[in-house]
């Protein structure tokens, strides 16, 4: 051990190179044998020395080894050791018990022999019963909902003969009335014989978590506003019913479409708290005039649907008309929110599922019947018919058509002039009026695709477009002289309504270079009183930047002078239809008038559109309207030949501007 010992060894080899310091310090030494290297060269070997003799090395660790040097003394086989096995159950039961009563779950014993049932001091307070639940089930069975009870008494007999653990909810009276769900557990115990002897298992409440399992259920399938059905679910029972007659192909199913009448309107009048309250009260009534297996369902802000399932007989048809007038009839009842009585109509459309194989044609066309209802207007009711399909396709097909278009840009302008009768028929402005050049059905009026560019919102981007164009078109004018010309630009109810209209409007100005004071944009009088505090803000906000507004078809709207008073307006437009039938029809006279004194006594200008006849221009001017926009004078000109026209009816200083003094 002595020559494996590392401290000691290391202190021989600290002694042997001092030692060989020593012999070679001739050599090692520098040859002037300086004092101070030769002082250096000692000190150096006498702390080698000194470390070798006096240093304090720490042990080095070694692993354990085993002690072979204890004696165990033998067991002395005399000795018999005795247990007391009763003593020993006795604890082991007092220790069962002693879980039993500290657990925070509910724990539960049944013993077969005895038929008695040990509870843990927690079960009954998870049971909310009151009352101790005894050595039984007795107490808890009487508690249960009857329908559970016979399940639990069936579950536990199968889990004792069939040796296999069972759970089970079950629905309880607590002692305040209310209802728990306590979810039950139990496990057969048996002996070595295979004889079973009790049974084990645990309780706890689970009230809570249904409750949010069920409002989680409940949210994903209904509106959480009138507690109707979602969209979501209606479009997956359609796909479901539509599924069904693959193996039924004489199921038959109906749809209705309901939108309501100038919601927006009611909303704007009163309040949305106001309008959120009437939508839930709709949904009530939609509800009650169904059969009991209908699914109703909100399915927009203002829209529902309804499935009315499995209408199968030879009276199916009538079936369906009935619930039909019941709805109508539900719906026009005053209703009553608030102490506010508001009058409602709404606009169905009734589709089956004949012919249709999936959820997207089905409801296409009861898209398309429900527009074509609205157009209808006060209530309307449209009843799928032969050929609706086709057209529903066809509006499909247009509106697909109207997108590309506003892709390609195929929309272009058409101008119609604005005559000044009192200034020898100058021309202060014009009218733009769009067209759409399509590739293959050449030039299409609006009427025929404004109508579903509103309803789809594709106005909005389509809008836009004609904004620019036409503000890039007075601008050339603006460019050659005619710094006073304006152009007017109708806006949607759609557009009007967008959050950020004024500053598309500001911005388009700025890309365009052209002065606020060159255009005009127009209105419907329908448009101005939808919201009107809110068009009030939009009309102050357009007016400040330097824009003209025009109401326009004044007369066929539900204005009232209190608002209108109120309009930052410049102009008013008397509709067509009191044009038309001048001077011979009295009543469109004496309207007429009164228009044209109205927007004298508010400093407005008046502008008669659809003038045809001199006839009507004559009576104009002697009532005082002196600007005139009609075929008479001229129909919707290109825009080369709307400036051309401009040239002609423009006083001569003002052409001389044009060519001598353009306006950059």
């Amino acid at each position: 051990m002595f020559l494996f010992n590392e401290r000691l060894m290391f202190r021989a080899l600290l002694l042997v190179v001092a030692g060989l310091l020593l012999i070679f310090m001739p050599e090692l030494v520098p040859d002037d044998y300086s004092i101070l290297s030769m002082t250096s060269y000692f000190l150096g070997v006498a702390l080698l020395i000194g470390i070798s003799f006096f240093a304090k090395f720490p042990p080095v660790k070694r692993s354990k080894k085993i002690r072979n040097d204890i004696e165990i003394p033998p067991a002395d086989a005399t000795v018999v050791v005795s247990r007391d096995y009763h003593k020993d159950f006795l604890e082991k039961e007092e220790l069962l018990q002693f879980m039993f009563d500290v657990s925070t779950d509910g724990l539960w014993r049944f013993d077969l022999a005895s038929g008695k049932v040990h509870w843990s001091e927690q079960s009954a307070t998870i049971c909310g019963i009151g009352k101790d639940l005894g050595d039984s089930f007795d107490v808890l069975k009487s508690s249960m909902f009857e329908s559970d009870r016979k399940d639990f008494l069936k579950l536990l007999s199968e889990s004792l003969e069939k040796n296999r653990q069972f759970f089970q909810e079950i629905r309880i009276y607590d002692r305040e009335g209310n209802t728990r769900i306590i979810l039950l557990c139990g496990k057969p115990q048996y002996n070595e014989e295979g004889r079973a002897i009790r049974m084990v298992g645990t309780l706890a409440d689970v009230t809570a978590k249904k409750q949010v399992e069920r409002n989680l259920f409940y949210s994903s399938f209904h509106d959480a506003l009138t507690g109707a059905k979602n969209r979501q679910f209606f479009l997956d029972r359609i796909d479901e019913d539509l599924l069904r007659t693959g193996s039924r192909p004489d199921y038959l199913f109906g749809v209705i479409l309901i939108d309501l009448d100038h919601f927006t309107a009611i909303n704007d009048s009163f309040s949305h708290l106001v309008g959120d309250k009437l939508l839930r009260t709709i949904a009530d009534r939609v509800l009650q005039s169904c059969r009991q297996n209908d699914i109703v369902a909100r399915v927009g802000g203002d829209e529902f649907g309804i499935i009315l399932r499995d209408i199968q007989g030879h009276g199916s048809e009538g079936e369906v008309q009935a619930i039909v007038r019941r709805l109508q009839s539900e719906i026009r009842r005053p209703f009553l929110i608030d102490d506010n009585e508001i009058l409602v109509t709404a606009a169905m459309a009734v589709i089956f599922n004949k012919d249709f194989k999936d959820v997207e044609s089905l409801l296409a066309s009861a898209d398309a019947m429900l527009r074509q209802a609205k157009r209808v207007g006060n209530g309307g009711i449209q009843f799928f018919a032969s050929g609706m399909r086709e057209k529903a396709m066809e509006l499909y097909k247009l509106e697909m058509e109207i997108r590309k278009a506003i892709q390609s840009q195929e929309f272009m302008l058409v101008y119609q002039p604005i005559t000044d009768i009192n200034k020898n028929n100058e021309v202060p402005g014009f009218e733009a009026l769009v067209r759409w050049n399509n590739t293959e059905r050449g030039i299409v009026a609006p009427a025929d695709f404004i109508p579903m560019a509103e309803e789809t919102g594709l106005i909005v981007p389509m809008g836009e477009q004609i904004l620019r164009m036409a503000c890039y078109q007075v601008k050339e004018w603006v460019d050659l002289g005619y710094k006073n010309v304006t152009v007017a630009v109708n806006f949607s109810a759609r557009q009007f309504s967008l959050d950020n209209m004024v500053g598309e409007v500001q911005k388009i100005l700025l890309e365009t270079h052209l002065h606020p004071r060159n255009l005009k944009l127009e209105i419907t009088e329908y448009t101005a009183m939808a919201e009107v505090e809110k068009t009030i803000d939009v009309m102050n906000a357009l007016a400040d930047m330097g824009l003209q507004i025009s109401i326009d078809d004044f007369g066929t709207g539900y204005s009232s002078l209190v608002y209108l008073k109120r309009y930052p307006i410049h102009t008013l437009k008397i509709d067509r239809s009191f044009i038309k039938d001048i001077p011979e029809n009295a009543e469109d006279v004496a309207i007429i008038k009164m228009v044209i004194a109205m927007a004298k006594s508010l400093n407005l200008e008046l502008i008669a559109e659809g003038v045809e006849t001199l006839d009507q221009v004559e009576f104009l001017r002697k009532e005082g309207c002196h600007l005139i926009q009609g075929y008479y004078f001229s129909k919707p000109l290109a825009g080369d030949k709307a400036l051309e026209y401009l040239k002609n009816h423009t006083s001569v200083a003002v052409q001389n501007i044009s060519v001598l003094d353009p306006v950059t």
